[in-house]
């Protein structure tokens, strides 16, 4: 591991801090209930309305966390956001093709068609789990912790120690 990984989370926690101070805290898992939103208004109409300043919907679930208005004006910081997580994966995979440890995992993983899938299994769970609590990882971790929201730093406090486990296991 390189010795420069405090200087990353320097700068990680600046960018999430400065993302809460200017825009909003930083979370995806929001996007893909915005997107199937998206894709539900496209086959039915009334899905979502809007009632004085606010937007509303007849399915409850986007009620919660400023979905509904996500649907209706999509073009929003969340979206922005998602879409650059997409991009920059796409342009971490050209550009960083050449260093040996990339090379080594991607290597791995196309030796091993049973470990892609319970990488997408997993994170298909890890989705699904972060909806029904309400956020993600990036959410709780990062932005919860920030705003020293009590059940962001218990989620914390639970999942590295899980993660260190499952890391050594895989290490294995």
């Amino acid at each position: 591991m390189k010795k420069n990984w405090i200087l990353k989370g320097i700068v990680l926690g600046t960018v999430f801090f400065i993302s809460l101070v200017l825009i909003k805290p930083i979370g995806i898992s929001t996007q893909f209930s915005v997107l199937s939103g998206m894709i539900q208004t496209a086959f039915q109409e009334g899905i979502i309305f809007k009632n004085g300043k606010e937007f509303y919907s007849v399915v409850d679930y986007y009620n919660q966390d400023g979905i509904a208005k996500s649907i209706a004006i999509p073009y929003n910081f969340g979206i922005v956001f998602a879409i650059g997580i997409f991009l920059g994966g796409m342009l971490g995979k050209i550009f960083l093709r050449k260093t040996l440890e990339f090379t080594e995992i991607n290597n791995l993983l196309e030796n091993d068609k049973i470990s892609r899938m319970r990488l997408f299994v997993g994170g298909v769970l890890l989705l699904f789990g972060a909806r029904m609590a309400g956020g993600c990882t990036s959410g709780h971790m990062m932005s919860g912790v920030i705003q020293l929201s009590l059940s962001s730093i218990v989620f914390t406090m639970i999942l590295f120690p899980i993660a260190i486990l499952v890391q050594k296991k895989v290490g294995e």
